[in-house]
């Protein structure tokens, strides 16, 4: 439905194509939590610790969940349905809390994932729906 992409914002297409790179945290390349937090600093003005040097790689599952676990301080987990642009979404892989986007409009997310560039993406379409654990919202957004 092209239609519905209208919806997402124009800013978005600032981040859709980035490469993704293992702990890449510029606009060369990004992983997961890379595109999050560079998207935090541009255009919301909140910096994001960077934790690349807190886990192996993104296949380092153990250490990704307990960052994940460990750093969801500042964030407050907000009600399905009540979220909105700007707050992150996180998901499950293989069972376990191991991959964020961010909420670009509503059902749709911007991520980025290993073997592919940064997109955009429904994250309550058939690929994503049953994968996603919760929204949570930055407390310097509240």
């Amino acid at each position: 439905m092209p239609w519905v992409v209208s919806v997402i914002p124009a800013w978005v297409g600032n981040y859709v194509g980035l490469p993704f790179i293992e702990k890449g945290r510029d606009r060369s390349g990004v992983d997961c939590w890379g595109l999050l937090r560079r998207i935090y600093s541009e255009r919301y003005c909140i910096e994001l610790p960077s934790y690349a040097d807190d886990y192996q790689s993104t296949a380092d599952s153990e250490s990704i969940r307990a960052l994940i676990l460990g750093g969801l301080g500042p964030w407050r987990e907000i009600q399905a349905g009540q979220e909105h642009e700007g707050d992150g979404i996180l998901l499950r892989i293989k069972g376990q809390p191991w991959h964020v986007g961010v909420v670009v409009a509503p059902g749709w997310m911007l991520h980025s994932a290993k073997g592919m560039n940064s997109v955009r993406d429904q994250y309550d379409g058939p690929a994503w729906h049953r994968r996603v654990l919760g929204f949570y919202r930055h407390e310097a957004m509240a």
